[in-house]
């Protein structure tokens, strides 16, 4: 039996994971992998962030493995297995840039949805809404190989302008000058997204971070929502199931101006086109995901990578 211990202040950061979930937690323990409460008692000690690590590794050194297991793309943005510095312990890795996920299904929807095209007469109107906390600036920016694999920075400047255009609402926190119409947390957030984007036709719905396969909840809630998703394409297997001429990919326009003049011009016949092939591929994903079993193939990955390390 391995024992390994959750340390650090990532464990409220953990939702989903194999260490916090009880499937998760029985799974490990039928391949032979407990989890403990004690780093004391433990084989190997899992942060979700090297930070998280720290007190660890000088308490107990080398007499103890150590993993950052993190589905967060900022939580650690390391390229490599593992890290090594100076006297310190070796850090394994276990992150979204390592191949973490393999496919768009691990945050899809559990049931599927219909759109009615046939009860789609008109636009209530065609502005855009965006559910997002204000971010912006430098520090958000992340090289890799020159490119910059943020999306914060851009989303922000899209909601912005077409906030200041008038056609586009914010909901969210820490925007400046009361720009935002509401909060976008808080207790039962979910169903409240869900009612916020039934307002609308057409969402912001960018991912924080591009990178192949880190799909999150964003685009596949903006469906649900029955909003059609205005989402970054390029460079993150996207298209593997959603068809062209489904979401509005940003990277298909010249700017920001040239994309909210499309919208503004878009037919009620097009739309429905649109909605209805991603209202299609997410019923897609919904059987996929039961298929496939996304988070069990990750579950299966930890395993062998904790024997990896620890034997």
């Amino acid at each position: 039996m391995i024992n390994i211990s959750i340390v650090g202040n990532s464990i409220p950061s953990f939702p989903f994971t194999p260490f916090t979930e009880l499937s998760g937690i029985e799974y490990l323990a039928n391949k032979g992998v407990k989890v403990v409460e004690q780093p004391n008692d433990a084989d190997l000690i899992i942060s979700g962030t090297v930070k998280g690590l720290l007190r660890s590794i000088i308490l107990f050194g080398r007499s103890k493995k150590y993993l950052v297991w993190t589905m967060e793309p900022r939580f650690n943005k390391s390229f490599k297995s593992e890290l090594s510095f100076y006297f310190l312990p070796p850090i394994n890795i276990m992150n979204v840039y390592i191949g973490l996920f393999e496919n768009n299904y691990f945050f899809a929807p559990e049931t599927t949805i219909d759109f009615d095209s046939g009860q789609f007469c008109e636009f209530k109107h065609k502005k855009i809404v965006a559910l997002m906390t204000y971010q912006a600036g430098h520090k958000w920016q992340f090289l890799h190989n020159g490119i910059d694999l943020d999306l914060c920075n851009l989303r922000t400047k899209i909601a912005l302008e077409g906030y200041n255009r008038k056609c586009l609402d914010i909901y969210g926190r820490y925007w400046p000058d009361r720009i935002s119409s509401g909060s976008s947390r808080g207790g039962m957030w979910q169903e409240k997204k869900i009612d916020i984007l039934k307002q609308y036709h057409f969402n912001l719905c960018f991912e924080n971070t591009n990178w192949p396969f880190y799909c999150t909840e964003k685009i596949w809630d903006s469906i649900r929502g029955e909003c059609l998703p205005i989402y970054y394409g390029k460079g993150n297997n996207i298209y593997n199931d959603f068809p062209s001429n489904s979401f509005l990919d940003y990277t298909d326009f010249s700017n920001t101006n040239s994309l909210f003049d499309y919208i503004e011009k878009m037919t009620v016949t097009e739309f429905k086109d649109r909605m209805s092939l991603c209202v299609a591929t997410y019923n897609k994903a919904v059987q996929n995901k039961k298929e496939i079993q996304p988070y069990k193939r990750i579950l299966e990955k930890t395993v062998r990578r904790i024997e990896e390390i620890c034997n």
